[in-house]
């Protein structure tokens, strides 16, 4: 499926999906976290790929990809690693929300959450937000104004979760994936990135 021109239109129907989703997720808590989520990531990646086409080709999965995805996800790591210390020095309700995110953990398998990490949410999140939205968003305003408003607008979604750490990290993540496909153009890296950083801290290594 070949490039297609991403219409105003379809960012506000998936924008308001993606509004609704998170809100029925973090809010309603109307499923459990990881069925709700991989619904939301689902069928926004599928809309994503059906409008905009196919988030990318067999020549983009390169070595470079795959090392960029690597390296991006350790450094990401140590980002939030340092985040969480200054953070709980500058917020005394830090500890406690960064603990009630860790908290949804029990609410599946281990091996089902990082599966649904790695092969769901991860890849998902990436074509739906950084390879549609911001893809969308860096036509229409300029790459760097179309980064920053992706960015933005990706925090923006999780304030429903009445969670200001959360909110917060996903303004930082945002920004960083963002950035680096702003001068990538390749959503490969960032799904290796997105899928390494978020099974490595959120299973293997915890902040908290």
């Amino acid at each position: 499926m070949p490039y297609k021109k991403i219409k105003d239109s379809q960012v506000i129907i998936t924008l308001t999906l993606a509004l609704i989703f998170w809100y029925l997720t973090f809010s309603v808590q109307l499923l459990n976290f990881w069925l709700s989520m991989s619904i939301a990531a689902t069928t926004l990646s599928i809309l994503a790929i059906f409008w905009g086409g196919l988030p990318f080709r067999k020549e983009d999965i390169t070595l470079r990809g795959l090392f960029i995805g690597v390296a991006s996800a350790i450094i990401l790591y140590f980002i939030f690693w340092l985040g969480n210390i200054i953070s709980q020095l500058l917020f005394n309700f830090a500890g406690s929300q960064i603990s009630s995110i860790y908290n949804i953990r029990t609410q599946g398998n281990v091996l089902i959450i990082v599966l649904v990490l790695l092969f769901i949410t991860s890849p998902g999140e990436e074509i739906f937000w950084r390879n549609f939205l911001q893809k969308w968003a860096m036509e229409k305003f300029g790459e760097f104004q179309g980064w920053l408003i992706g960015s933005i607008i990706y925090a923006g979604v999780h304030i429903s979760s009445g969670n200001f750490m959360l909110t917060m990290a996903a303004l930082v993540a945002g920004l960083f994936w963002g950035f680096i496909y702003m001068y990538e153009k390749n959503v490969f890296p960032l799904i290796i990135s997105h899928a390494l950083w978020t099974v490595g801290i959120f299973i293997l290594f915890p902040v908290v």
